[in-house]
């Protein structure tokens, strides 16, 4: 699968590198399937090959729990992303469905506004 490649490409550049990557086109629950937009083939099973050591950064609100709990079983650790540019308080409601999983290993502010001032 090309998303897993690509992952595995960036360790031969950094073989001693911790990578990251967003969850959303390795997941089965958010765009990680068959009919993405106008996706010419599929994207699910694209987290196939992605290797175990690779941290994942879910970031959909709305999937937290069946997200968080896919890439714990299969093996991954995860650093929350709270979807960007949502409230600061909603941390709390990812971090009770983190209490559900093992290999939730942080947390960080994710903006795509530049909005620094809830930091």
């Amino acid at each position: 699968m090309i998303r897993a490649r690509e992952t595995r490409a960036s360790r031969e550049v950094a073989p001693k590198a911790t990578l990251y990557v967003w969850s959303d086109m390795f997941d089965s629950n958010h765009n990680a399937r068959d009919r993405y937009y106008l996706v010419d083939g599929t994207f699910a099973g694209s987290w196939e090959g992605l290797p175990k050591d690779v941290v994942v950064v879910p970031w959909y609100f709305g999937q937290r729990d069946a997200s968080l709990k896919w890439f714990a079983d299969r093996g991954h650790r995860q650093v929350i992303a709270g979807y960007y540019d949502s409230r600061p308080e909603r941390v709390r409601d990812w971090l009770a469905s983190a209490s559900n999983v093992e290999g939730v290993i942080g947390v960080m502010y994710t903006t795509w506004r530049q909005q620094y001032n809830e930091l």
